[in-house]
């Protein structure tokens, strides 16, 4: 009984809880990104500490509820962010969320999931094509040496090579047109409703979404395992069977921060750049095994800011919701 009464006064306060902070009207008092690292947990520890609730296991199917609403949010270089709840989709923070913006290589996640429903065999072996050659970013495998399409995959997405990103569809057996169309049916079937595709590198500044749209592909998405373990992989070394060595970084520098460390871990993510897009970042994070958040920043200033953005709003949503 005392478990059913406890249980109908959380339920009936809840509701109060829900509503997502919005960015644009809590930026002028919230902490700045690049501080926030080091100021996060000795403004919280101000407001009271942490305050009693009943065991996470009776309340797993509910949306995580504010418990320091004090803090007002996180200001960021991004025009738009969004923090969703993974598991209920309750939005947790938002900024500009249906400013329609170009994506740059985020757009390598669809293209591998489209790439990947032909079932290949990704131990086969394969070669970069002269025609699959596209300029921008850094070019990881030699043009005609082979390599197995699992090593493709993993330049594509650790490395965000756009050869190797054109060399899966056209090895996809379709026509590029064909292949870009299939693209935009995936994200309407997720439902994905302010997104186009138009090429399947990225580099065309005619692939636009909104942050919210991104948050349901990289929910999505990363449900394939094999897209899912690759873009968690900080590096790959890629052997060909000419015998050369390809080391091939992430391009995710957050993989070595303290969110991809106990308790917390990067479920997985993507980078993108353009000069019309700014910086992007799209990642899913998970704190002790579950408490999952998808974490999207648009036209972040630079590089690293794009990280100082997303990582803020991860530390700062982990600290000021409970997942009860």
């Amino acid at each position: 009984m005392i478990f059913r009464l406890i249980a109908q006064v959380m339920l009936s306060t809840v509701f109060f809880h829900l509503l997502p902070y919005d960015g644009e009207v809590v930026e002028k008092l919230a902490i700045n990104a690049k501080d926030f690292d080091r100021t996060l947990f000795a403004v919280e520890e101000s407001l009271g500490g942490d305050e009693p609730h009943l065991p996470k296991a009776l309340f797993v199917h509910n949306p995580p509820t504010r418990v320091h609403p004090t803090s007002v949010g996180v200001i960021t270089t991004a025009v738009s962010a969004f923090v969703l709840d993974r598991a209920t989709r309750t939005p947790l923070f938002e900024k500009n969320i249906d400013e329609s913006r170009s994506i740059g290589s985020i757009t390598k996640l669809m293209t591998a999931y489209v790439f990947l429903e032909t079932t290949p065999s990704l131990d086969a072996l394969v070669t970069i094509d002269i025609k699959d050659v596209r300029l921008g970013g850094t070019q990881h495998l030699t043009v005609g040496d082979p390599v197995t399409i699992r090593d493709l995959l993993k330049a594509s997405l650790v490395g965000s090579d756009n050869s190797a990103t054109a060399a899966l569809a056209r090895l996809s057996g379709t026509t590029e047109g064909d292949f870009v169309a299939r693209m935009n049916e995936v994200a309407a079937e997720i439902g994905m409703e302010r997104t186009t595709f138009a090429d399947t590198t990225g580099l065309s500044q005619d692939n636009r979404s909104i942050v919210s749209d991104l948050a349901l592909m990289l929910d999505h998405i990363l449900q394939n395992e094999t897209i899912r373990t690759i873009t968690q992989q900080p590096f790959v070394t890629i052997a060909s069977t000419s015998g050369s060595l390809y080391t091939v970084e992430s391009t995710d520098d957050l993989l070595h921060s303290f969110l991809n460390q106990p308790p917390y871990a990067i479920v997985g993510g993507k980078t993108g750049y353009l000069p019309e897009a700014g910086y992007c970042l799209g990642t899913i994070f998970s704190e002790d095994g579950g408490h999952e958040i998808i974490v999207v920043v648009l036209g972040s200033e630079t590089d690293q800011s794009r990280f100082q953005d997303v990582k803020s709003l991860a530390a700062w949503t982990y600290k000021v919701y409970d997942w009860l």
